[in-house]
């Protein structure tokens, strides 16, 4: 009986997998320094707009969250991605996220990690 018991407690607290348990897919991008700025490249294609951003870095002072779900952005493949003014710091590290949005397609992030250099 307590098996039984353990057994249910177990499966309600975790749930089941199920369709609406998907992982979001993932879409690597590079980042460079292009006229002294930090370009993550878009690899957006013409049907895709991002609805959300999200930079944060080893220090919690040097991060953006930017939603804009009601005028999605598009940046065409091979372009800089917006940044949004982030002021980036030499030797630190940062991550970016990119929620994108298609059509055609489910959602998906595109992803990229940089360490901006020390000077």
């Amino acid at each position: 009986m307590k098996n039984r018991m353990l057994l249910a407690v177990v499966f309600l607290l975790t749930g089941c997998p199920g369709s609406s348990d998907r992982m979001v897919e993932r879409e690597s991008t590079a980042v460079l320094i292009k006229d002294n700025q930090v370009c993550v490249v878009s690899p957006l294609e013409p049907q895709e707009r991002i609805t959300a951003i999200q930079i944060n870095s080893d220090n919690s002072d040097d991060s953006l969250h930017k939603i804009f779900d009601d005028k999605p952005v598009y940046i065409p493949k091979g372009e800089c991605l917006p940044v949004f003014g982030l002021r980036f710091k030499s030797g630190k590290r940062y991550n970016f996220a990119y929620d994108v949005q298609s059509d055609k397609l489910e959602s998906h992030l595109v992803t990229a990690e940089f360490s901006y250099p020390k000077e």
